[in-house]
């Protein structure tokens, strides 16, 4: 019987995990810099914190249930973070935490969305400045450049802008969460496939068709903001609140453009406030499926415990980027030193060699079989090793390494740390 993988799900082979590793890494390097701490959560919660009126019916479709229904697979990092946070009130505030993990949901699969993903959090809990809202914002655009994606945009929204927008049209506190399903689907689903969606759930179709006309209108961002201000001037303090954001995030001088867009949604019914979304493009300039997402969601912890928070985060797709960026050259090249023994006698010097290229940083394989030298040569070859350190009984006695370069073919007796400066150096 031949076997295969649950749908959804795929391995990642040694090239691929190097790749993986490469993206957690740099974009936990960018969270301690901007004074996220890590915590670990269980991959299994309680059905009862993940049905606390925090995901919606649509997204309680997508959860994996375990034990008899009693509990349930992580459908998000965010829910998990505010469990934790309610039961742990001495946590100093603002608590500013990270987390990367995989987490599940029972979606259909198709290109870059699968059932299983991995995610990379921050969050900011008790803090309501708009400052906090940037620092997520700008420690995940500078963590993205630094991986080299610069062809980004961070498009950003609020819940109560929104729900403005869609009460001037008559949608209903009752139609409101089916609404914001269907419009948070624009840019994925035509604007033809979104009426029609608007208009099944209750919308009529006429308000359905000027909504839809009012959020998508294309403008620069101080005129959406004042469009909104005209029409709905009870969202002046959301609205200056989102200015600050946007003012707030040039001084961080990131890459990416930030957008005012009305059509994004978020469809979780914790957000509060501000909502954002990074998008990549392809190089025919297409847009992508977002590579980060996430808002404010200041009611969020109060669900599970009294007192709550306010809090703000994001979530970075792991898995997505994984897709999107170009690190073809990660694979190769992990491994920087491969040594390789002549013969038996060299055994003893050529781990000693190894035990000395790994204690000063480089990555080292070891010849662990009895193969010929040509045949040690075609593994390094294969594994896109740039250097080869060859000891046999004649390096022995002299104490030295020859050291191949195996893009340009050129070998060199030297002493270790000469070998060792030289690895180092390319």
């Amino acid at each position: 019987m031949p076997m295969e993988l649950v749908r959804g799900v795929r391995d990642f082979g040694p090239r691929e995990a190097v790749k993986m590793r490469y993206i957690t890494s740099k974009i936990e390097e960018m969270f301690r810099r901007f004074g996220f701490y890590p915590i670990e959560t269980p991959s299994i919660e309680s059905m009862d914190v993940l049905n606390a009126k925090v995901y919606g019916e649509e997204a309680g479709k997508e959860m994996y249930s375990v034990e008899g229904g009693k509990a349930g697979l992580i459908y998000d990092l965010t829910v998990p973070l505010a469990r934790y946070v309610s039961m742990n009130r001495d946590l100093v505030m603002p608590f500013k935490r990270y987390q990367i993990a995989k987490v599940w949901r029972r979606d259909e699969p198709q290109k870059m969305r699968s059932r299983e993903f991995m995610q990379a959090d921050i969050d900011i809990v008790g803090s309501k400045e708009p400052v906090s809202d940037a620092e997520v914002v700008a420690a995940t655009a500078l963590a993205l450049e630094s991986m080299g994606l610069m062809n980004y945009k961070i498009l950003i929204n609020s819940r109560i802008v929104l729900n403005a927008a869609l009460r001037l049209f008559h949608v209903t506190d009752e139609l409101n969460p089916k609404a914001i399903i269907v419009i948070d689907k624009l840019g994925k689903i035509s604007t033809s496939e979104a009426l029609s969606q608007l208009v099944s759930v209750g919308v009529p179709g006429k308000d359905a068709e000027a909504l839809l006309n009012f959020v998508g209108e294309k403008m620069e961002n101080k005129e959406k903001f004042q469009k909104i201000l005209t029409n709905a001037p009870e969202t002046k303090e959301e609205v200056e609140r989102l200015t600050a954001i946007l003012d707030t995030l040039d001084a961080y001088g990131i890459q990416g453009e930030v957008m005012f867009d009305l059509s994004l949604a978020r469809g979780l019914n914790y957000y509060t406030g501000a909502v954002w979304e990074f998008v990549a493009f392809d190089n025919d300039g297409k847009r992508l499926p977002s590579i980060a997402s996430g808002g404010r969601y200041d009611d969020l912890i109060g669900l599970y415990s009294k007192p709550g928070y306010p809090a703000v985060g994001i979530s970075i797709g792991i898995s997505r980027l994984f897709e999107v960026l170009d690190l073809r050259g990660l694979g190769p090249g992990y491994t920087a030193a491969y040594v390789a023994n002549i013969n038996k006698d060299a055994l003893q010097y050529a781990i000693s060699v190894a035990n000395t290229l790994r204690a000063s940083g480089i990555n080292t394989d070891l010849n662990a079989t009895s193969r010929s030298i040509s045949k040690q040569l075609e593994y390094a070859n294969a594994m896109g090793i740039k250097y080869v350190v060859i000891v046999g009984k004649s390096e022995l006695d002299a104490k030295k390494v020859k050291l191949r370069d195996m893009g340009s073919g050129s070998e060199e007796l030297l002493d270790i740390v000469d070998a060792i400066n030289k690895i180092k150096g390319s």
